[in-house]
């Protein structure tokens, strides 16, 4: 039986009948308007369903159809591939707007808010979207490259201040919630209000200028569809998305209307909002699989204009946007400590303040420390130590 060949499924006026035809191409339009399926001259085609090499048409049987499963397997994954390249005019689009935010934010002067960050895992969002392969993902039209939604950001930075006020954190109450978010609960609508901060979206740069294939692998996919009960003998099926990788640069924007916040949090939103952003880079994470340690990120250790973690380290610049400008060491005798199992990272915890340590430096520090201990952080009990930091740089543990 002839393996499928490949076809492009665009209008027939459009010559697509090699790679070359759209290297110049965006991913997103790739991905959404010209992804390439396959059709056999026999009839018989690869129908890219959830990511699993599948043959419509005469099955063959036994080794046939082992090779030839593995060869459209093949055939898929050389498709998805070619999506996650950035030609260079995607690349140049994607520094433009970034740039173009970067100039913008300034403008806002003390009221503007911005900060650089680095993913410690891949990012994926708009997985939900449709798709042939079922399973989507989110590009900004026209321009067809990957960005996160500022309600996306928006939504994300109010479940991590929600989470902060139910752990008892001073400064999160429902009151400030509604007052820099907006009210959730609306009884009436003279009780709607537009909420102080506007999120802006987010550009991703992603690292090695591509995006990249990832798996994910349901073992109880029957159980799922309610066609049966969990076991351990169905089988798992592959499934493949796309993702921005790890590594890649995100910078976070946000503008406060200030005439819409009350007199208390006019001095102290920057610093609830420092506190909101940590917690959901370590704890709660970015766009979608945020519960298999996707989406998670840490703020760029050399950035002029990103956030520090607590008043002590943050000033307003020249243009008015929070700087962080300590780098002297300082020692927290009673740092509560905290370990990230999804990303590897280490935080220490003093007074509202925060540092961190990314793996392998995470776990070397973590390793340092008696074994009783280590075992109670990584079991997320409550242990203090002593701590020494830089900035938002965690540097070393002591019992």
């Amino acid at each position: 039986m002839s393996i499928p060949q490949r076809m492009a499924a665009i209008p027939a006026y459009i010559t697509s009948h090699n790679k070359d035809s759209f290297k110049d191409a965006a991913p997103g339009h790739k991905f959404l308007g010209y992804f390439r399926n396959w059709q056999g001259s026999d009839g018989d085609a690869f129908s890219p369903y959830k990511g699993k090499a599948r043959l419509i048409g005469q099955i063959p049987s036994g080794p046939q159809k082992r090779a030839a499963n593995d060869q459209l397997k093949s055939e898929f994954d050389s498709v998805l591939n070619e999506v996650c390249a950035l030609p260079a005019t995607s690349t140049a689009q994607i520094a433009a707007l970034r740039s173009r935010q970067q100039a913008l934010i300034q403008h806002y002067r003390s009221n503007g808010y911005r900060i650089s960050t680095q993913s410690t895992a891949p990012f994926a969002t708009g997985l939900g979207n449709e798709h042939p392969i079922e399973n989507g993902f989110a590009f900004l039209t026209p321009y067809g490259l990957p960005y996160l939604a500022g309600s996306g950001v928006k939504g994300i930075l109010r479940r991590s201040m929600q989470e902060l006020m139910d752990d008892g954190e001073e400064g999160f109450t429902l009151d400030t919630i509604d007052a820099i978010f907006g009210p959730e609960n609306i009884a009436e609508p003279a009780d709607a209000k537009r909420g102080a901060l506007d999120f802006w979206d987010v550009f991703p740069s992603p690292a090695g200028g591509r995006l990249t294939v990832e798996i994910m692998t349901p073992h109880y996919g029957k159980y799922y569809q309610g066609e049966e009960s969990p076991h351990d003998s169905g089988a798992p099926v592959p499934v493949s998305f796309l993702a921005v990788p790890a590594k890649s640069q995100f910078d976070f924007h946000v503008v406060c209307q200030p005439s819409r916040l009350p007199e208390s949090l006019k001095d102290q939103w920057r610093l609830l909002l420092d506190r909101a952003f940590q917690h959901a880079f370590e704890w709660v994470g970015f766009g979608a699989k945020t519960s298999v340690g996707y989406g998670a990120m840490q703020p760029a250790l050399k950035s002029a204009t990103s956030t520090g973690s607590s008043s002590s380290n943050a000033a307003i610049n020249s243009q008015g946007v929070a700087s962080n400008i300590n780098t002297s060491s300082e020692v927290w005798p009673a740092a509560r400590i905290k370990f990230n199992r999804a990303n590897g990272t280490l935080t220490a915890e003093n007074s509202g303040a925060q540092a961190h340590a990314i793996t392998p430096q995470g776990e070397a520090l973590l390793n340092a420390l008696p074994p009783a201990i280590q075992s109670k952080i990584r079991r997320n009990e409550f242990v203090k130590v002593k701590a020494i930091v830089a900035g938002n740089t965690l540097i070393k543990l002591e019992p």
